[in-house]
């Protein structure tokens, strides 16, 4: 790499570095960095992103008192050792990877922060149609998840930008993390339901509820973002899904339609410690104030959904988080809240755990944490309940 190129992209990941806080996160100002950038190898935009996400890992490490430049040799330096010899790094240097905090909403485990300071691991999920086809054409760079609803799951391990892909364009499949793939089908939706994602983003999860539907019934999408539901449409046109409607919806007032629903997915708002692996700058702008302002914003989500469920039908929540503030602790608030929904059990079958993930299930459960070292995924947490049907 010429040393014009080379300053080139230390200048652009500094500048980067320095702009990143809660309201511009790192990935949202690499993405307008690097569009920018035309003349721009690919190979160094990915040393911009590398350099940028290895000093966000190691930042609570660093001395904070050398200069910007010195600091990212360091951590890259940390990280070139802990890729080398993870099993020798001390427990106390892993420990300041994430902020003190942590400890207070969460169990701190060595295996956890470790995982979070590995590369991603990239999933890609391919409508039933296109399962094989995707097989095919990427045979050598793809392993399997496991069998039943878990068939169309791969696990990527090849270099090729994903995104540029004709088969990604053509809607051949969605790159999504394993945890969100696992939400969906921990929803069991039945062909023939009307489904509501009531906070769904840029529509990940909908897409694949509509995908399980076969064509058959309706996912109603709604988000406080109308910016996030264009996106959402882009996606599902993308996928060639067209059994959903959306609407925004700022989760206070009445929501856009007044039908009741078979099953409700309410995917929420949260501290997002579960994506630290992908977003690792999310570290060190999240607070615990936020934890606790959320878990309020959670329970009252929930409490909309309770009105606009059918007797029997499927309530379930997710949150992309591990902190107990924000699942053990709001799933027990509901259901003493909400006596009338009662516990949807899963025993680790429909849907099965990934083969993929070699874990043995315990005793059944209604509430679930997906943890990234067991799933090499983000980290999730989702509870099931079911309406009482009146007597």
């Amino acid at each position: 790499m010429s040393k014009r190129k080379k300053n080139g992209i230390t200048a652009l990941a500094d500048e980067i570095i320095e702009q990143c806080d809660a309201r511009h996160p790192a990935d949202q100002l690499l993405r307008q960095a690097l569009k920018n950038e035309k003349e721009m190898l690919p190979r160094h935009k990915a040393a911009v992103v590398e350099r940028v996400y290895t000093y966000f890992r190691w930042k609570g490490c660093l001395d904070a008192e050398r200069t910007l430049n010195r600091q990212v040799r360091m951590a890259r330096e940390l990280d070139a050792d802990f890729l080398s010899y993870a099993g020798k790094i001390k427990s106390e240097v892993l420990r300041k990877v994430v902020p003190e905090w942590t400890a207070e909403t969460m169990k701190v485990t060595r295996e956890w922060l470790c995982q979070i300071q590995r590369p991603v691991t990239l999933w890609l999920r391919a409508p039933k149609a296109s399962g094989k086809r995707v097989e095919l054409a990427m045979k050598k760079e793809l392993q399997p998840a496991g069998e039943g609803c878990w068939r169309n799951t791969f696990r990527y391990f090849g270099k090729e930008d994903l995104f540029q892909m004709s088969h990604f364009q053509h809607g051949h499949f969605e790159i999504q993390d394993l945890a969100s793939q696992f939400v969906g089908n921990f929803c069991q939706p039945e062909p023939g339901e009307n489904w509501w994602d009531m906070c769904a983003g840029e529509g990940g999860k909908t897409v694949h509820l509509a995908d399980l539907l076969q064509q058959k019934g309706c996912v109603w999408a709604t988000d406080r973002a109308a910016w996030r539901l264009q996106r959402l449409k882009r996606r599902a046109a993308r996928a060639k899904i067209f059994n959903y409607q959306s609407a925004p919806w700022d989760g206070k007032s009445k929501p856009p339609f007044r039908k009741p629903f078979d099953g409700i997915l309410l995917d929420a708002p949260c501290s997002g410690l579960g994506t630290w692996q992908r977003n690792p700058n999310a570290r060190w702008t999240t607070t615990f104030e936020d934890v606790k302002e959320l878990t309020e914003l959670q329970f009252k989500l929930l409490e909309s959904a309770v009105a606009r469920l059918k007797p029997g039908g499927k309530l379930v929540y997710s949150v992309c988080t591990l902190t107990k503030q924000e699942t053990t602790r709001v799933m027990r608030r509901f259901e003493k809240a909400f006596p009338e929904m009662e516990p949807w059990t899963w025993d680790g079958t429909k849907p099965a755990v990934p083969e993929v993930c070699e874990l043995d299930f315990g005793k059944p459960v209604h509430g679930y944490t997906v943890q990234p070292d067991q799933w090499k995924s983000n980290g999730m947490f989702v509870a099931r309940w079911r309406r009482r049907k009146k007597a």
